[in-house]
C-alpha cells in the first residue's frame, strides 16, 4: 500500500483565504477564530495535505479492490483501515478545535478545506466518521442534559462514529413511508424495531461504539412525514452514568453489492428483531424527527459538494499531469508537415478545451462551497449580537439558497469533470491503474444519495425560490449579484465578462417568472420537468460570478512585482473566468429559450410507455 494518486494544490486555498473573500479577515479578527492566523492556517492546511498524501491517499485503490465483506454478521472492511482510523482520530479526530501551538477553532470556510482533501484523497474511508461533527450538533441543539452528556463529546472528538438511518427497502426518497416503530417504556426509553437499508457505514469496528440516529414512528404517530421521530440508538447501550451495557441488537443481514464506494459498507440492518433494541428519543420529543433530521440532512449534503469536489479536482490533476507528459500526435495545423515534432497531448488544443473546462469547474465549484461556508462561519460570529441580526438572516439565506445548489450542481459536475479526466487520459485513463475510472464509480453515488438531484432541485425551486415569486432567499442573492456587478467599472478589461453575467441574471429572472406564470395558470405540473435545469442555470451563474470575481482578485495582484509562478497562477485565473463565461455560461439562454417554447414540454403516459416495454420483453 504505497500508491497515492491523490492531487491537491493548497494555493488555491490560501487565495480563497487571503485573496478572493475579504470577508474571511472578520472571521479571523473574531474572538471565536482569534487563534487563525494565515501563518496557522498554512500550517494547518500543510498538515492535512501531507497526511491526505501519506496516510489516506494510499489505501484508496486497495480499499477498492478489497472492498467490504460479511462474515457471520461482522463486517471486515478494508485491511488498512483500523491502522488509519487509528491515526486519523489521534491527529484529527475533533477537526472543528485542533491542538496546536494554542487551541484553535477552525471555522467552516475553512474546516471544508481540510474535508475536501480528506473526503478527495478515501472517501470511503470518511464516511465511518463523516457524521461525527454533525451528529454532534444535533445533539447539542435538540438533545436533552443527559443526551448532551452521553454522546455530544464522544461524537466530537471522534471517540465514537455515528450513523445517519433513514432509508428503508420501500422508503427510499418518499421517506412518508417510514416503517420502524418504538414503544415507550417506562423508563423513558423505547423499544426499537424495524429495518434501515442502504446505510453507509453502517456497521464496522473501528471505534467501541456506533451511535445511529434512526427516523421511526412513535405509539402515538400517525402516517406521513409529521409523523416521524428521531431515535438515539447505540449500538452497546450506553447507561445514565456512561458506562456501556451490553449489545443493543442491531444486525447487519447483507451489503449491497455496488458501482463504486467499495470501502464503504452499505449495510442493511435490522433493529430488534432477535432481541430489544432499546433507543432514547432526541430531546424527548416525538412527531418532530424530520424538523430535526434537516440539521443533519444540510450538513450532508454540503459534504456531498466536499465529496465530489475533493474526487473531481483530484481527477482533474491526474489528467494534467498525464498530459505533459504523453508524447503522442503533432499539433493539427502541422499535421501534414514531415519536419513538425510530435508533442506533449497539453499542446494539442481538444485537450487544452477539456482541461480548461476541468479547471474552470473545479476552481468555481471550490469558490461556491467557500461562499457557502462563509456565510456560515459569518452566522457564527454574529450569533446573539441584536444589531446584527439583518447579516445573520442575510447570510443564512445565503446558506439555505445555495445548499441544493452544493449538493446537485457540484456532483454534476464532478461526474462530467470525471468523464473528461478519463478522455484527456485516452486509452490509460479508461484502466485501473491511472485511477481516474475509481473517481468515475465514487462520484456517480453522490447525485443519489442525501435527496436526489431532483429532489434538491424541487426544493430549490419550491421552498428556497418561493415558484419564482421573488423570495426572500432570491433577494438575498440578487443583492451579492447587484453588489459584484456594481464593480464592473473598476475592471474594464473584463467589461465583455461582467456584461455577460448580468445578461444571465437576466435570464435566470426571466425563467422564475416563467415558473410564476405556470403557477397562476394552474400549470404547476410542468415544473418537474425543467426544474433540474434551472437549478442547473443558478449553478452556472455563480461559477461565472465566483470565477470572474477570482479574476478581478488576480488582476489586482499582477499590478504588483511577482515571481513567474506567481504570474502563471494569476493568469490562469482570468483565462478561468475567461472560459468559463464564454464556454459555459451561455447554456443560461438556451435552457431560457427551452422554458419559453410551450411545445418543449413534452410527456407520455404510463399506458404508452407499458405498450413499449411490452415490445421490449415480448420473445417473438
Amino acid at each position: 500500500m504505497d500508491n497515492n494518486i491523490y492531487k491537491t494544490d493548497i494555493r488555491e486555498f490560501q487565495f480563497l483565504i487571503e485573496e478572493q473573500f475579504h470577508e474571511a479577515k472578520t472571521l479571523f479578527s473574531d474572538q471565536i477564530f482569534k487563534g487563525c492566523s494565515p501563518e496557522i492556517l498554512h500550517e494547518i492546511l500543510v498538515r492535512a495535505k501531507k497526511f491526505s498524501y501519506e496516510v489516506l491517499g494510499p489505501g484508496y485503490q486497495d480499499s477498492d479492490r478489497e472492498g467490504c465483506q460479511l462474515e457471520s454478521g461482522k463486517v471486515k472492511l478494508p485491511s488498512a483501515f483500523p491502522e488509519m482510523w487509528r491515526r486519523f482520530k489521534d491527529e484529527w479526530g475533533n477537526i472543528s478545535s485542533l491542538e496546536g501551538e494554542q487551541n484553535t477553532t477552525i471555522p467552516p470556510f475553512v474546516m471544508q478545506m481540510l474535508l475536501e482533501m480528506f473526503m478527495g484523497a478515501n472517501p470511503s474511508f470518511m464516511t465511518y466518521g463523516g457524521f461525527c461533527l454533525p451528529s454532534s450538533t444535533l445533539v447539542e441543539k435538540y438533545g436533552t442534559d443527559l443526551q448532551k452528556d452521553l454522546f455530544r463529546d464522544k461524537l466530537a472528538t471522534s471517540e465514537w462514529t455515528s450513523c445517519l438511518c433513514l432509508t428503508e427497502p420501500q422508503a427510499g426518497s418518499d421517506v412518508s413511508l417510514v416503517e420502524t416503530r418504538a414503544a415507550k417504556l417506562e423508563d423513558g426509553t423505547y423499544l426499537l424495531t424495524g429495518e434501515k437499508y442502504l446505510i453507509s457505514a453502517g456497521m464496522h469496528d473501528l471505534t467501541e461504539n456506533t451511535i445511529y440516529f434512526v427516523m421511526g414512528r412513535g405509539e402515538k404517530s400517525g402516517s406521513g412525514t409529521y409523523g416521524l421521530s428521531c431515535f438515539i440508538v447505540p449500538k452497546y447501550w450506553v447507561e445514565e452514568d456512561g458506562s456501556l451495557g451490553g449489545f443493543n441488537n442491531i444486525e447487519c443481514i447483507s451489503l449491497a453489492e455496488k458501482m463504486g464506494f467499495k470501502g464503504c459498507a452499505n449495510t442493511h440492518l435490522r433493529f430488534g428483531d432477535n432481541g430489544p433494541c432499546r433507543a432514547y428519543l432526541l430531546g424527548n420529543r416525538e412527531n418532530v424527527g424530520l424538523l430535526q433530521f434537516l440539521t443533519l440532512m444540510n450538513q450532508a449534503r454540503i459534504s456531498t459538494g466536499v465529496y465530489a469536489l475533493g474526487m473531481a479536482s483530484s481527477a482533474y490533476y491526474n489528467a494534467l499531469s498525464y498530459s505533459t507528459k504523453r508524447l503522442q500526435g503533432k499539433r493539427f495545423h502541422e499535421s501534414f508537415s514531415s519536419t513538425a515534432s510530435r508533442v506533449n497531448i497539453v499542446e494539442h488544443t481538444d485537450v487544452q478545451r477539456m482541461l480548461l473546462e476541468m479547471k474552470s469547474k473545479v476552481e468555481g465549484c471550490r469558490a461556491l462551497i467557500a461562499k457557502l461556508t462563509l456565510s456560515e462561519s459569518l452566522v457564527k460570529i454574529y450569533q446573539g449580537q441584536e444589531d446584527k441580526k439583518d447579516r445573520i438572516a442575510h447570510y443564512q439565506g445565503l446558506m439555505n439558497l445555495l445548499t441544493p445548489v452544493v449538493k446537485a450542481y457540484i456532483s454534476d459536475q464532478a461526474w462530467r469533470i470525471c468523464e473528461l479526466a478519463i478522455q484527456t487520459c485516452g486509452g490509460q485513463g479508461y484502466l485501473k491503474d491511472l485511477g481516474i475510472e475509481q473517481y468515475a464509480r465514487d462520484i456517480k453515488v453522490l447525485a443519489i444519495w442525501e435527496g436526489t438531484n431532483y429532489i434538491q432541485s424541487q426544493d430549490l425551486i419550491r421552498d428556497k425560490l418561493g415558484l419564482g415569486n421573488s423570495s426572500k432567499l432570491f433577494q438575498f442573492y440578487q443583492a451579492e449579484i447587484d453588489n459584484f456587478l456594481d464593480r464592473a467599472t473598476d475592471y474594464p478589461q473584463f467589461e465583455i465578462e461582467f456584461e455577460r453575467l448580468k445578461t444571465s441574471f437576466g435570464h435566470f429572472e426571466a425563467a422564475l417568472k416563467a415558473v410564476q406564470v405556470w403557477v397562476k395558470t394552474k400549470e404547476m405540473f410542468k415544473i418537474p420537468a425543467y426544474s433540474t435545469r434551472i437549478l442547473h442555470m443558478l449553478g452556472d451563474i455563480t461559477l461565472a460570478w465566483l470565477l470572474l470575481e477570482a479574476a478581478c482578485a488576480s488582476s489586482d495582484k499582477l499590478s504588483q512585482d511577482l515571481n513567474d509562478t506567481d504570474e502563471e497562477f494569476y493568469r490562469s485565473k482570468i483565462v478561468s473566468a475567461k472560459f468559463f463565461i464564454r464556454n459555459e455560461l451561455p447554456r443560461t439562454k438556451l435552457v431560457l429559450d427551452i422554458l419559453q417554447d410551450q411545445d418543449s414540454f413534452c410527456e407520455m403516459d404510463a399506458s404508452s410507455w407499458n405498450s413499449l416495454l411490452s415490445n421490449v420483453e415480448a420473445v417473438s
